[in-house]
């Protein structure tokens, strides 16, 4: 199991965080997915599978103000 924390600065309500984590839903490598607005971080606990450039493209194509910045 792995986790991976990624900044979405155009998080910005509770909205944007159900649409993040009802996508997200749709990648069965995913285990659990956090998204905090205050700090407009998402984190995700994944397997070693999951394919980080398409879940990407997929959550950037659901609004143009979601651009996915990894954190260290």
């Amino acid at each position: 199991m792995a986790t991976t924390t990624v900044s979405i600065p155009g998080i910005h309500c509770a909205s944007c965080a159900a649409l993040i984590k009802d996508v997200s839903g749709d990648f069965p490598s995913i285990k659990s997915v956090n998204v905090d607005v205050g700090t407009k971080k998402v984190t995700l606990d994944h397997d070693e599978s999951l394919d980080m450039q398409k879940w990407t493209e997929e959550i950037e194509a659901l609004d143009p103000k979601y651009k996915i910045h990894p954190t260290s």
